[in-house]
């Protein structure tokens, strides 16, 4: 595989303030820079799991998916895999523009850019803290209108293994370090790319309890309540963030793989693989 994790992601937003206040607080990140149209912020000692920009000649929603190459994979291993798939990409090592130690760069057939990276910046001293400890950015969910071809690139050229798919429209893909998903691809013929949620993982179930009160007194919706999911046996909670239709969930208990044994399963698309805690029909 050539990737460990997630490791950030970035958005465009309507209103900088407005997205730095939301993940400051209901986020429960830190904020650890920011400049002229930008923000940065993270949390476990990381710079950064959430880069914010508000760019009002680009479209609000996800701009970037950024990963953490595998220890025992060179850059320029990854870019020898992404000439032979026919991927042009750009290699960079600017530490003080990219807060990352080097990386190479390129966009996704749904137009994303993506980042694979080594060397992400911390934090000197570790974070802030927080009323809600954070391990780490768990994965990120998106749509795809071109959702064989994306799945055929991701676990092709980039290496993800198929944790478990919902019938044939979404796909839990894993990475080396195996946490049940680090990228969510979802089925959505005829529209644009879209980030449906962003998962961070608490070091606790009262972590998770700890989030869910923040956002609470903080009056942002709730979108989904203390689910526990099918796929990954995890629990949590979702509500709406920012920009318009991101959901941000907090969860605990994110199952494992065995990337190199691990075989996917397939569940009927219904409000149980969803929400186990959810009766079926008749109960």
């Amino acid at each position: 595989m050539l990737i460990s994790r997630l490791g950030y992601i970035g958005l465009n937003v309507d209103d900088l303030d407005d997205a730095v206040r939301l993940f400051e607080t209901a986020g429960q990140l830190q904020l650890n820079r920011r400049d002229e149209g930008r923000a940065w912020l993270g949390a476990a000692g990381r710079h950064h799991w959430v880069v914010l920009q508000q760019d009002l000649d680009r479209p609000t929603g996800l701009t970037r998916m950024a990963f953490e190459i595998d220890p025992g994979v060179t850059l320029d291993d990854a870019e020898k895999v992404l000439a032979e798939a026919g991927v042009v990409c750009e290699r960079r090592a600017d530490f003080r523009t990219d807060l990352v130690r080097e990386c190479v760069r390129f966009t996704d057939l749904d137009g994303t850019e993506i980042e694979i990276f080594r060397g992400l910046a911390g934090v000197a001293g570790g974070g802030a803290p927080k009323w809600a400890r954070l391990e780490r950015l768990l994965h990120v969910a998106v749509t795809s209108p071109n959702f064989d071809l994306a799945l055929d690139f991701y676990t092709q050229v980039m290496g993800l293994g198929v944790s478990d798919f919902i019938e044939d429209t979404t796909a839990f893909l894993h990475a080396s370090d195996g946490a049940h998903h680090s990228l969510v691809l979802q089925r959505r013929p005829g529209q644009s790319r879209a980030a449906n949620h962003v998962c961070f993982q608490a070091e606790s179930f009262d972590d998770v309890m700890r989030a869910r009160a923040i956002v609470r007194r903080e009056g942002y919706e709730l979108r989904d309540d203390l689910i526990r999911h099918e796929t990954s046996g995890s629990i949590g909670f979702y509500f709406e963030g920012l920009p318009r239709g991101l959901g941000v969930e907090f969860c605990y208990e994110h199952g494992q793989v065995d990337p190199q044994h691990h075989k996917p399963r397939v569940f009927v698309r219904t409000l149980q693989a969803k929400d186990v805690y959810e009766p079926p029909p008749g109960y």
